[in-house]
């Protein structure tokens, strides 16, 4: 007849397999890409482009917009051999966080995001890559009756960035006061506002071996 400490024994015995046999099955369960790419199987989304067309594309931008770039650069720094930027790179989980970001900050504030804006810059001389191109991007929703890139204000609510500038006298951008004034709210995320554009990412020449 077993004891009570031999039962008890053999219950530890039996719940350390278990739990060591549903931890393999979740650590193999992750570790196969086939089954998380089956659970998470989405439809290829509009938008999508062919090899051959993104080739067309980036020879394009040599051809048409390469040449002009190093001609302006070189009259201004005729010293030094200008390498246009021809791609910005962003890691993955950047961009997946990101979005995340942007959704939890608009749910917060009552609004849905409809569309992201990518919208092209330049560094100019003292910026962190001088006189090179940049993007950066800018999350849109609709806020009283009017679709926009927005910015969560000190309040914690969402505002159209159009209404962050100044007016002029003719009901528009006061456009000598918007190139002094910081394009990035200065808000703390801490008090509940903020900007919500992405930038920094890795600048790089033409992508070599890809197109």
């Amino acid at each position: 007849m077993k004891t009570k400490r031999q039962v008890f024994l053999a219950i530890s015995v039996a719940t350390m397999l278990m739990v060591s046999c549903g931890e393999k099955k979740s650590e193999n369960r992750n570790e196969d890409p086939k089954e998380e790419m089956e659970q998470e199987m989405v439809d290829a989304p509009d938008g999508i482009i062919s090899l051959e067309k993104a080739k067309i594309l980036c020879d394009n931008y040599e051809t048409r917009r390469i040449g002009t770039i190093k001609e302006f650069e070189a009259s201004q720094n005729p010293e030094s051999e200008f390498i246009p930027t021809q791609f910005i790179d962003f890691d993955f989980e950047t961009i997946s966080n990101y979005v995340k970001y942007v959704e939890q900050e608009a749910k917060k504030a009552k609004v849905r995001p409809d569309s992201l804006r990518i919208y092209l810059g330049n560094y100019g001389k003292g910026g962190k890559d001088p006189n090179r191109n940049t993007v950066f991007m800018l999350p849109t929703a609709k806020i009283g009756g009017e679709n926009g890139g927005f910015f969560i204000n000190e309040k914690g609510q969402a505002e159209l960035i159009r209404n962050y500038w100044p007016k002029d006298d003719g009901n528009g951008q006061n456009q000598g006061q918007k190139s002094k004034a910081s394009f990035f709210p200065s808000f703390s995320p801490y008090q509940g506002g903020g900007s919500l554009i992405m930038n920094d990412g890795h600048i790089a020449p033409p992508p070599y071996g890809d197109f």
